[in-house]
């Protein structure tokens, strides 16, 4: 059991050092209406050196999508549902 779990940590590392971008910036702007937000929420996890978040309303849902910065582009990293009353006035 323990080599297992050593062997999928050393896999999953190997991966995410790999990483490829699955949906980049460009891709997402184009096909999904979306709100541009100033900061990230802290669950989300990336600063503002390192990427940025958009909002997107589906019914009474709101997700934000994280995106961080790669060499080419930005590639989305995150997705959390999020409180949709955060996000409007009051």
């Amino acid at each position: 059991m323990k080599y297992f779990l050593t062997l999928f940590f050393l896999a999953s590392s190997f991966s995410s050092a790999t990483f490829a971008c699955e949906i980049p910036y460009s891709e997402f702007e184009e096909a999904i209406p979306h709100i541009d937000i100033v900061n990230c929420p802290n669950n989300i996890g990336i600063s503002e050196d390192a990427g940025f978040c958009r909002l997107v309303l589906d019914g009474q849902d709101a997700y934000v999508y994280g995106f961080k910065f790669t060499e080419d582009e930005a590639c989305l990293s995150k997705v959390r549902k999020a409180s949709l009353s955060k996000y409007l006035l009051k």
